[in-house]
């Protein structure tokens, strides 16, 4: 441990010393290969791993081209045209990007139509939070990876009493809501305390092969601090080079929302990897990196 800490502290005296120079966060070219990377799959991929190049893009203020590919899918069937909604809302400012969400709103709300999962967890990822009836319906009544993303969209409201009733669904019996639940509390601005605390007790609790662990582990990097912190991006570096590929590509997304110069190395590693979906994962996850660290 000693020396993988020593490790650490020489490569971030380096990729400061660089950044002193001006030479960028990231080894020499891995920029630049990972915008090659994300175009590729812009370019070449479809659906959902595209839909994942393009946010990608988004993000970081790269979408030249991004509206052009997308537009002339916006009737796409379902469940694929939720994602070509999702990723138009992101391209465009003010009323477009409403027009867009409208559109992902009156997917959830047709009762009999066939991608209202998909539609409730895109609301949730779009910073959706008004009370519609049927929102508030689902988050009461429903279960499973549904009930959770309704809460999650409600959780976007940022009172406590949200973001309680999805910390609630830690506890659930079934694997695939407390992964739900532990994905949307990820992507929260900030949690309370008694929120984190439920998010410590859950993964305690949850079996080392869970397919909900991976989610929680996520969920406690993004917001959790001190040593136990610590231990959780040692899992996630694990899980990064030897998960499966759903877990490389969430470790992947994960280490990126606050990792440092130190685990730059195994997101370039995973710049290899067998799976597009997990390279874009990596290329994203360096990019906000590089972005991170050349503001110190």
């Amino acid at each position: 441990m000693a020396g993988r800490l020593s490790f650490v502290v020489l490569f971030v005296m380096v990729a400061c010393a660089a950044l002193a120079q001006g030479e960028g966060a990231l080894p020499a070219g891995i920029e630049d290969r990972c915008v090659a990377l994300l175009r590729d799959a812009l370019a070449n991929e479809t659906e959902w791993v595209r839909v994942h190049a393009a946010e990608a893009l988004l993000s970081h203020g790269l979408g030249e081209g991004v509206e052009a590919v997308y537009a002339p899918l916006v009737d796409s069937a379902p469940p694929h045209r939720i994602g070509v909604w999702r990723v138009l809302a992101r391209a465009q400012a003010d009323d477009a990007r409403q027009r867009y969400i409208a559109r992902v709103r009156d997917a959830f709300l047709d009762i009999d139509g066939p991608d209202r999962l998909h539609a409730a967890e895109t609301l949730a990822k779009l910073g959706y939070a008004e009370r519609l009836v049927e929102l508030l319906r689902v988050a009461r009544e429903e279960s499973g990876a549904f009930q959770a993303y309704a809460r999650w969209a409600l959780a976007n409201s940022g009172t406590a009493a949200d973001e309680a009733a999805l910390a609630e669904l830690l506890t659930s019996d079934d694997a695939r809501t407390r992964g739900c639940a532990a994905y949307g509390l990820r992507f929260l601005p900030v949690l309370r305390e008694a929120t984190l605390a439920a998010l410590d007790a859950a993964l305690d609790a949850e079996p080392v092969d869970s397919p909900a662990r991976i989610h929680q582990l996520c969920a406690h990097y993004a917001h959790g601090q001190g040593e136990r912190r610590a231990k959780v991006e040692e899992a996630l570096v694990r899980l990064a080079r030897e998960g499966d590929k759903g877990e490389r590509y969430q470790a992947c997304a994960a280490l990126g929302l606050g990792g440092d110069a130190g685990i730059i190395g195994v997101l370039v590693e995973r710049l290899e990897d067998a799976e597009t979906n997990v390279r874009i994962s990596a290329a994203d996850a360096l990019l906000a990196l590089h972005e991170r660290l050349a503001c110190f």
